[in-house]
């Protein structure tokens, strides 16, 4: 059935929120995605709730005219365009409750990280949440959702407690610990393929402050700063989470000018340990970092041109990363993959190709030591057991033409890295997403559980514009 041939008068009269078909005022801005430049999708149906009612109705009324169902919060996440779906974009529903006796924060499906950490702070209290401030909190932690916490903590998925689900056909139910156990454990990491999350409730954690900040050395330097780092990681504690970067950035006003038309290699770090007595946080933060603030480099000493490394509340914990809150206005592509290690042909094999500055090549390297293969297996579906370093790829271009150039350049690497990686995925953050990375984000026998799951709550797959779990044949 087109578009053309179903009426959404009736859907719209039994919403409290709004329906947008193509050619209505709103239908663009209801489709949009965080990347809009990069990312288009042309929904038959939006549907913008303001209650769970609203979106079992939703559900209901797709069932009925066979229109799969696509679901976006933050708008950060896209891994398929929802084109010819029913699109429900949860951007009115962003309600943050807080039980700081309890320490747990009850989350909305429109919530962005921001929200959350505004709600939470005031009680001295932080969520696990990931390095952007404007990304949808329940698709992170469905995701499995990794941030600056997640060597102290774990990753955000497991902080999941209790969630409000609507089934393929309409129905609410409410998951714990004693309600859909099962469907519990398939929610944290399971990327949203047993329903729809309207909202979550997440377990809190005492952290007023941080020590933390960037390292920014100049390009030239990326082999010293890149090998140094992975000596260096090798060292820190748990209650210590870092990453680098290997950026290059265009000659812009809008840039400070330390960084305009300058590539450069980054070290971020977040240090939580002590953080009863900010005092003794920054003086141990300050030794922790020390061996890489100053390189020596040929007999020289050499420091970073950029040097942020600071005391913070948590509610400024997104000034470390400093990920944009727009995104830029290009097109992008990206990739990732997962070492237990990187040997020197490693470090050459990426340095020969994404230090050049006319590569765009952004390059992020996430360090996890074995904090996720710790993580007791019958709490979640998580796949990162044998790998303690993870690495994303984003290359952009301002027309398709350039684009499909940086890709080949993408891609070229990405077949000289393989034969080193463990073949685990973060779903979260692996880029373009395939068949094998969704098989490599599990453990085997978990991805049969998750199977399972998608076979009993959603076996005709009207879920799909996700992280896809077929279900059971």
């Amino acid at each position: 059935m087109s578009i053309e041939q179903i009426d959404v008068q009736p859907l719209r009269e039994q919403l409290q929120g709004s329906v947008f078909v193509p050619g209505d005022d709103g239908y663009e801005r209801a489709s949009r995605v965080w990347d809009s430049d990069a990312f288009e999708q042309v929904p038959a149906v939006v549907v913008m709730p303001e209650t769970v009612a609203d979106v079992c109705h939703a559900v209901r009324f797709a069932r009925q005219h066979r229109l799969p169902i696509g679901v976006q919060g933050g708008g950060h996440g896209h891994p398929a365009p929802a084109n010819g779906a029913l699109l429900i974009n949860f951007a009115r529903m962003t309600e943050v409750k807080v039980n700081s006796e309890a320490a747990i924060a009850s989350v909305s499906a429109g919530a962005l990280a921001k929200d959350v950490v505004e709600a939470v702070t005031p009680y001295g209290l932080a969520p696990l949440g990931g390095f952007a401030s404007t990304v949808g909190v329940v698709g992170y932690m469905l995701g499995g959702g990794v941030g600056w916490l997640t060597r102290r903590y774990g990753p955000g998925a497991a902080s999941i407690r209790a969630a409000e689900v609507v089934t393929a056909d309409g129905h609410l139910l409410h998951v714990d610990e004693n309600n859909h156990a099962e469907l519990l454990w398939g929610l944290r990491g399971g990327g949203g393929n047993f329903g729809i999350v309207t909202s979550l409730e997440i377990a809190l954690y005492p952290v007023r402050t941080v020590f933390g900040g960037q390292l920014a050395y100049p390009i030239e330097l990326s082999r010293e700063v890149l090998n140094a780092y992975l000596q260096w990681v090798k060292t820190t504690p748990t209650t210590l989470t870092s990453a680098l970067r290997i950026m290059h950035f265009p000659d812009r006003p809008t840039l400070p000018p330390l960084l305009r038309g300058r590539s450069a290699i980054v070290v971020m770090a977040c240090y939580s340990g002590s953080e009863a007595d900010p005092e003794t946080q920054r003086e141990q933060g300050e030794r922790l970092m020390q061996p890489l603030r100053a390189l020596t480099v040929e007999g020289e000493i050499r420091t970073p041109f950029i040097d942020t490394l600071a005391s913070l509340p948590f509610a400024q914990i997104a000034s470390i990363a400093q990920d944009p809150v727009k995104a830029p206005p290009v097109l992008s592509a990206s990739d990732a993959c997962a070492f237990e290690d990187m040997t020197p042909d490693v470090v050459e094999a990426l340095l020969r190709v994404a230090a050049r500055p006319e590569s765009q090549m952004m390059v992020e390297l996430r360090h996890f030591g074995d904090a996720l293969a710790a993580y007791p297996e019958q709490i979640m579906p998580f796949g990162m057991r044998r790998a303690t370093l993870y690495m994303g790829f984003m290359v952009s271009a301002p027309s398709s033409s350039l684009l499909e150039e940086k890709k080949r350049n993408l891609e070229m690497l990405m077949q000289d890295l393989r034969p080193h990686t463990t073949g685990e995925a973060i779903l979260n953050l692996a880029g373009t997403i395939t068949p094998e990375k969704i098989n490599g984000a599990y453990a085997p026998k978990d991805y049969q559980r998750l199977v399972a799951l998608k076979k009993q709550y959603d076996p005709e797959n009207v879920f799909r514009f996700n992280y896809n779990i077929q279900p059971a044949s």
